[in-house]
Formats: structure tokens, C-alpha cells, sequence
């Protein structure tokens, strides 16, 4: 009997993200999701077709959480970009843990489906909420600059907002390391940032 519970397909979902990121997609068998969430094998076919199914959603699902989320800030607050990429630092400083699992998930299979399932078509294609920023940093520089040089600065921005959020729960916080509290690291993305939109407005 297969438990159509909205809920749980919610549990199966949150089990299976740390499993797999702790034991890879090869490494977790749909067994394994079922014995953790307590349902039964027919629960997790019935709302997810199959192990694949499972792994895509779970990446989908944080995709489009952290872009509903920036949309919305943006959407209510029009930032420029400084604040936009503070706000997606919170964000992930808030989810760093999770952060981490799915990075782990997207490192243990070589599936590039599993990413690419997450975009829409004719959607840019990057880092979640990346066409949000690219469409602030239109406004700020001028819609004249390259889609390369756009999809350098989203990219280059993110990648550093992402990786000082999973280093500061992770490291910074309890080192007591100079310069890495998070106000400190909120100057930097900011000082980076304009950095970033400098070298775009004398391109």
C-alpha cells in the first residue's frame, strides 16, 4: 500500500538528500531512502518513478527555492547588485548545511542531467536567480555589455557568495580567524562586487 500523503513525499525527499549526500547516488539504493523515511519501496515509486526521478528533484527543488527567493526580495526591494548578492549570502549562510549536501549530491554522479533539469527552456542557464542578477546589472551598467562578460560577473559573484557561506558555518565561524565575521565577509562581497560592476562599466 503506498502512502499518498503530501508530507511524506516532503520526508522522502529531505532523507534522500542526505543520503545521498553522504553515500552518493550509486551508493543509496531506493531500499535504503524507503527503511530511512519509514515508508515502504512502493511510497517512494509512487511519487517519484524512480531513484533518477528522486536525485532531480531534490537538486530542482533548492534550485528553485534559493530563485523564488531572490526573485521575491528583488521583486519587493529593488536592490542594486550589492545588495542582492548580501541578501543571497544570508540566504545561503541560513542553508549552509543543505548547501553543502547538494553540492555533495551534484559531485557523486557524472548524470549532468540532473543540473541541467532544473532550467526551463530559453531560461540562463547558471547559478539559481543568475538572470535575476544579470538583469540588475543590465540596469546598472547599461544593456550594451556582452552576454560573456555577464555570465563572467554572475558567476564569478556567486561562486565567491557560495563558497565564503559554506567556509564561514563551516570553518570561520568557531576559528576565530581574523576579518571573517559576518559583517566582515558582507564588506567583502560588497567590495567585490563593485569591483565586478567597475570592470563591466569599462568594458
Amino acid at each position: 500500500m503506498t502512502d499518498q500523503n503530501p508530507d511524506t513525499k516532503e520526508k522522502i525527499m529531505e532523507v534522500a538528500r542526505i543520503l545521498f549526500a553522504n553515500n552518493g547516488f550509486e551508493g543509496t539504493s531506493v531500499r535504503d531512502i524507503a527503511k530511512a523515511a519509514e515508508v515502504n519501496v512502493a511510497s517512494v515509486n509512487y511519487h517519484f518513478s524512480s531513484k533518477d526521478n528522486l536525485f532531480s528533484e531534490i537538486l530542482c527543488s533548492g534550485y528553485r527555492h534559493c530563485f523564488d527567493d531572490l526573485k521575491d526580495f528583488c521583486d519587493k526591494n529593488s536592490p542594486d547588485t550589492e545588495e542582492a548578492l548580501v541578501h543571497l549570502f544570508r540566504y545561503f549562510l541560513s542553508r549552509s548545511h543543505d548547501l553543502v549536501s547538494y553540492f555533495k549530491m551534484m559531485m557523486s554522479t557524472q548524470h549532468s542531467h540532473h543540473t541541467s533539469a532544473c532550467h526551463a527552456e530559453g531560461e540562463y542557464v547558471g547559478p539559481p536567480g543568475g538572470d535575476v542578477i544579470i538583469g540588475i546589472l543590465k540596469s546598472e551598467v547599461g544593456s550594451h555589455i556582452s552576454d560573456r562578460d555577464l555570465d563572467w560577473a554572475v558567476k564569478s559573484l556567486f561562486s565567491n557568495v557560495v563558497h565564503i557561506a559554506i567556509m564561514f558555518n563551516c570553518c570561520f565561524k568557531s576559528a576565530g580567524t581574523p576579518f571573517t565575521s559576518a559583517e566582515e565577509l558582507e564588506q567583502n562581497i560588497r567590495r567585490l562586487t563593485r569591483v565586478v560592476v567597475k570592470e563591466l562599466k569599462d568594458s
